[in-house]
Order: structure tokens, then sequence, then C-alpha cells
């Protein structure tokens, strides 16, 4: 009685797999006798193809959501250039007029040297070939830190999170008066670069962007995701650098230079539409 189970199983079983293997048999010979000789339906499958292509176009980044890609908000796209190079270079070290008059009001040079032969002198010393920050694939994701200079930074413990990323722009570090660096290595703001983020972003607040702010729309413009620390006031409101004790608890946002708020705003708002990653501290 078992024997004759055992062989009702084997048979029933390789009858089932028999019934599958022809069945997947048949259908994908049809499948290919329909896909190689009816000519109907390669023009119709291209034709699926080329409108997947137009309406899914290829993104710029891998991340999961990249930063240059626009249609997500109307105040973004109302901002952001994305043609707006930061850095001068030897072959765009062309600065538009109303941008150097405008980067002259800052100095406050009574007879200020011509631009353009200083700028030649400059790329004398330096080589300035080109931007390579701004040469990256659509395969890649190059993920960026924004560290700033507020006291919520303080026993924060983001040291790990901040070193893990592809780049760290930070805008307060010590600087000996003496330093040995690659003359290839080193890259020029651009003035008209300023002006955009100063007309665009602050809209005319203060007299001219702060150096974290540069930094945040700089990486928006170099980077797939920003990654921001060290902004704001910390956990109990004050406005103060992280390696000073400031009681007046912010009062270099009086000066007029810098409008601290707007620009805070400016990053709160970025944070709140998704383009960047905002940390208050810990």
């Amino acid at each position: 009685m078992v024997v004759v189970r055992r062989r009702n199983v084997k048979v029933f079983t390789f009858a089932f797999l028999l019934i599958t293997v022809t069945s997947f048999v048949l259908n994908y010979t049809h499948q290919v006798t329909t896909t190689t000789w009816d000519p109907r339906h390669l023009v119709m499958q291209f034709s699926e193809q080329v409108q997947k292509l137009f309406k899914y176009p290829r993104r710029p980044c891998s991340c999961r959501s990249c930063i240059s890609e626009l249609g997500h908000s109307l105040w973004f796209d109302q901002r952001f250039n994305s043609t707006m190079q930061p850095f001068l270079t030897s072959q765009n070290a062309l600065i538009p007029e109303d941008s150097y008059r405008w980067w002259l009001k800052l100095q406050g040079e009574k007879t200020p040297k011509n631009i353009n032969a200083t700028l030649k002198e400059l790329f004398e010393f330096i080589p300035g070939d080109g931007d390579p920050l701004q040469e990256r694939g659509t395969s890649t994701c190059r993920r960026c830190a924004v560290v700033g200079n507020s006291g919520n930074l303080l026993q924060s413990q983001y040291g790990q999170d901040i070193d893990s990323h592809d780049f760290v722009l930070s805008t307060y570090v010590p600087v000996p008066r003496k330093i040995k660096v690659k003359k290839d290595k080193i890259l020029i703001y651009n003035p008209a670069f300023m002006k955009y983020v100063y007309e665009n972003w602050l809209q005319h607040h203060g007299r001219y962007p702060s150096t974290g702010l540069l930094s945040l729309i700089f990486a928006l413009h170099v980077c797939d995701e920003v990654n921001v620390y060290g902004f704001g006031a910390d956990s109990r409101g004050h406005w103060h650098h992280y390696w000073e004790n400031n009681g007046s608890a912010g009062a270099f946002r009086k000066t007029g230079v810098h409008d601290g708020d707007f620009e805070f705003n400016v990053t709160l708002t970025l944070a709140s539409i998704e383009k960047i990653n905002f940390f208050k501290g810990r």
C-alpha cells in the first residue's frame, strides 16, 4: 500500500512538471514568434519606450532625491539657477559689469585695479583649469555636509555622521598664517555667484551673504544631497559660536552686515521642502 502511494506521488509530480514546462515553452514560443515576425508589435514596443523616455527623463543623480531636480517647489525653482558657476576659472574669468560694480561697493576702494588684469595675473600663478566639483555623473550620489559654527554643535556627537560624507564644507576652520597647499587645488569664489546668492536667495537683506549661507547655496549647486549642521541657535535659544561663551547671545546679528534671521528662514525653508536635511543639535 505504501509502495503504491509513493508510485502515485511520483507519477503525479512528473505529470505536474511536464504540464508546467510544456506551458512555459508554448507561451515563450508564442511571445518570440509574435515579437520576431509581427512588425506592428515591434513598432508598438518602440513607441512605448520612446514615450517612457520623454515621460520619465533621466535623473541627474542616483540619490533618493536630487537637489537640482525642479518641479517640486515653486519657491525653490524661482531662486535656483543651475547655470550659475560658483568658481572662477581661467576659461571663465570674465565678471559681468553689474557684478563687478556690486563687488567694488563692498570693498570700499576708491582707486581699484583693473579686475581683468588682476585675474590674468592670478591665473598665471594658479592653473585654474576647471571646476572639478561640478563634474559628476548621473550614476553617482554626492553627499555633502555643510558645517556652521553655532553653539549647538557642542556635545552634539555629530562627528562620525559628518565624516561619512563625500565632502565636508566648514565655515570656520582655524588657518595658520603660513600653509602649504598645491596650486592646482586652489579654487576662487566667483563674485557673480555671491551677487546671485544676495539677490536670488537673500532678496537684498543685509549687506552681503554670510559665509554660512554662501557655503549652503554653494553646496546646492555641486552636491546631490546636503546635510546641514551647526546652524541657528542652541537648545536655549542662544545665538553664539561654539568656541566662545557669548553672554549677549547673538549681538553680532544686530550689526546689519548679515540678516541672520532671514538667512536662517532660508535654511528652514530648504529643509521644509526636503532640499536639505537640517540637524539642530542634541
